[in-house]
């Protein structure tokens, strides 16, 4: 009986061994065809069941493998890390493993440990290139970030998101976005293989901003884009449109020769009244290579994409190509070259209207799979690429970036932890930054504080002028505007004004206090002159030169309404004492004369001749019965430094306000005797 049952036992286990073989190499045939033709979410599912069940060394290496590369293709970076442990546990040699492990560790946020993983992949790997030191530094950047402050804020769009993949927002219009999903029931009936997901479309949701707190935004339900015509039986997406919104440029991808999707050209559509025109393939895209994620500058003229067509750095790059108004056709693409691509990924660019440029790139130093980067420059001259680091960026895969006019808020993708989906649609606003400009005015000489001063701003974005009063702690306050340059000065009523400041919130980072104190020189009440104001020997007249000096005089008045002055004018020593005072006062009278003529009120003006009683230059000899002993003899120069009018400020506190003249009192009538008194009024009765 036992020895039947063993029999019996023997013949099963050698059929079902035989069977299970033979199955196995059919499976694994099915693996790697779907493989090839990048059904990566059959043959990734293949590959786990097979090695799951095989024994044999080959099969196990094999499948873990390919598992783990289908994970990473899928871009599910927790199974990818899993899957290529198993490899690496049968087959410690496998460098691309090691290196691909290191990559999956990193998204995975484990950074300490990507380290150590790149690390050995380098002494696996002894002429291991550039990218390796990238990934290590973008690994400690990450720990060196974490606590960083930032004024961004993002937040995951739920109204947008599904559980599907939800990407690559751009705005149509003032109030509209269009995106890329895969979600159920689109315009195709069939799945892709490559993800599992259905086929992507397009998407549009009209939002409205509340007008008070711009970033409080109410979403409709997203709807699908024209399915005969935008949307197409397969992979459609990734669109961006002129400036007027009347063209579209999208990406489609094709399913002519056989190639069922798997490449992807770039399409152009435009728009009459509601409805799209039927998609035109752009000449230099190709079904030999990809082209997609496009998006163009402000004129029209230039588009950038992603390609990885012949001649790229790494894998996919950014390109450029321009449109030709003249011939009406576009022309060769350029590489950006290798300041923007490298020996990996650079896709989904976006062009900002100010001429920076983001995308997203596998190759720069990194938080994590794919990061958003900026750079500044044109056609092939481009700045080295910055990093918009955590939270825009993140372990995961961040891009397809879109920025609003400021720059202060906009959209990305990503399929980070904590999403509603796959991939899906965040926003992001910055806080704004608060610029305070402070300061006090002062007197240059005691530091005493100035009350009532005026401080007068004006800046680059904005006509007209911001004037400010000093408070009594002889201070003032204001909020600066961001990315603006301002000029201010302070004036005062006898104090001559403070030489003009400049101060900027260009490139300022962070909320900032500046501060910009002003001291003032007074005017003194003391006898000062007006250099300038000269005269020809023996003569009253003004002369052009002078009548210049008594214009800034004239310009000084108006500014000090308050302020009345004498015009003491001066002769030199020769001729009679007597007849110099009177020739002085004659000057004296034609300087009051030209400022009343220019408007100067002549209450505000004193004029008195000195003669020769004041000289400037003493030493000279003199004519006349005045003449020194001890004088010599001077040139004319030094004479005429004599004949000269000064300015002497006499009163601060003059009303330029004319007085009211009462009205004329009507004195009452006197009564002649014997005359009849004038008739009154009666009351009716």
């Amino acid at each position: 009986m036992n020895k039947k049952y063993f029999i019996l036992n023997l013949i099963l286990t050698v059929f079902t061994v035989t069977v299970f073989f033979s199955c196995s190499k059919s499976t694994i045939q099915e693996a790697r065809l779907a493989y090839e033709k990048k059904e990566y979410f059959v043959s990734g599912d293949t590959y786990r069941k097979i090695y799951s069940k095989t024994k044999a060394k080959d099969e196990k290496i094999e499948s873990s493998y390919k598992a783990a590369e289908c994970y990473r293709l899928m871009n599910d970076s927790k199974n990818a890390e899993s899957w290529y442990r198993k490899a690496l546990k049968i087959e410690p040699s496998n460098a691309d493993a090691q290196l691909k492990l290191a990559k999956s560790l990193k998204a995975n946020q484990k950074f300490e440990e990507a380290i150590v993983e790149f690390k050995n992949y380098q002494k696996m790997s002894p002429g291991a290139n550039l990218t390796v030191e990238r990934q290590i530094k973008g690994c400690e950047n990450a720990l060196k970030w974490k606590n960083d402050k930032t004024r961004y804020n993002v937040e995951n769009v739920k109204n947008l998101n599904t559980k599907w993949e939800d990407f690559a927002p751009q705005w149509f219009k003032k109030d509209q976005i269009y995106f890329t999903s895969d979600r159920e029931k689109g315009a195709s009936s069939s799945r892709y293989d490559w993800t599992g997901n259905m086929h992507t479309d397009l998407y549009t949701v009209l939002y409205k901003a509340d007008k008070k707190n711009p970033n409080n935004i109410s979403y409709q339900l997203p709807a699908l884009v024209d399915k005969n015509r935008l949307n197409g039986k397969l992979n459609d997406g990734v669109i961006c449109f002129d400036s007027k919104f009347s063209t579209a440029y999208l990406t489609r991808c094709n399913y002519d020769n056989n190639l069922k999707g798997k490449s992807c050209r770039l399409y152009t559509s435009t728009l009459s009244g509601s409805e799209w025109s039927e998609p035109e393939a752009l000449p230099f895209s190709s079904d030999s290579f990809n082209c997609g994620q496009p998006t163009l500058s402000k004129d029209g003229q230039t588009m950038y994409f992603s390609s990885d067509m012949p001649g790229s750095v790494g894998g996919k790059d950014i390109w450029m190509v321009t449109y030709s108004k003249r011939s009406k056709t576009w022309g060769d693409p350029v590489n950006l070259g290798q300041t923007i691509n490298t020996e990996d990924d650079e896709m989904y660019p976006f062009l900002h209207e100010d001429g920076s440029l983001y995308f997203a790139s596998a190759g720069h130093v990194g938080l994590g799979g794919t990061d958003i980067f900026y750079t500044k420059g044109e056609g092939t001259d481009w700045s080295d690429p910055i990093n918009m680091k955590s939270p825009i960026n993140s372990h995961g895969d961040d891009f397809a970036i879109i920025l609003s006019k400021d720059k202060e808020s906009g959209y990305f993708s990503s399929n980070r932890d904590g999403g509603k989906g796959q991939d899906d649609i965040y926003r992001f606003s910055m806080t704004p930054l608060v610029f305070n400009l402070s300061g006090v005015v002062r007197h240059s000489e005691t530091k005493a504080i100035l009350r009532n001063a005026t401080v007068t701003i004006t800046n680059s974005t904005d006509t007209g002028k911001i004037i400010f009063k000093t408070d009594e702690l002889g201070s003032y306050k204001l909020k600066l505007k961001s990315y603006t340059d301002y000029e201010l000065f302070a004036a005062k009523i006898m104090y001559y004004d403070s030489k003009l400041e400049f101060q900027t919130t260009k490139g300022l980072l962070q909320s900032t206090d500046l501060v910009q104190d002003f001291e003032l020189r007074p005017i003194g009440l003391d006898q000062f002159t007006v250099r300038g104001i000269l005269y020809d020997l023996d003569k009253a007249n003004i002369r052009p030169d002078a009548a210049r000096i008594l214009d800034s005089l004239v310009l000084i008045l108006k500014k000090y309404p308050m302020v009345t002055i004498e015009l003491g004018s001066h002769t030199d020593c020769r001729a009679d004492s007597i007849y110099n005072i009177g020739l002085s006062q004659r000057r004296a009278d034609s300087a009051v004369a030209y400022l009343i003529l220019h408007g100067i009120d002549s209450a505000r003006l004193v004029s008195r001749g000195y003669g020769e009683n004041e000289l400037e230059i003493k030493e000279c000899a003199c004519e006349g019965p005045n003449e020194r002993e001890q004088g010599r003899k001077c040139p004319e120069e030094q004479h005429q430094l004599n004949r000269r009018t000064t300015v002497k400020v006499l009163t601060i506190d003059y009303d330029p306000k004319p007085k009211a003249i009462p009205p004329p009192v009507t004195p009452p009538k006197v009564t002649r005797p014997g005359t009849r008194p004038a008739p009154t009024q009666q009351p009716r009765r």
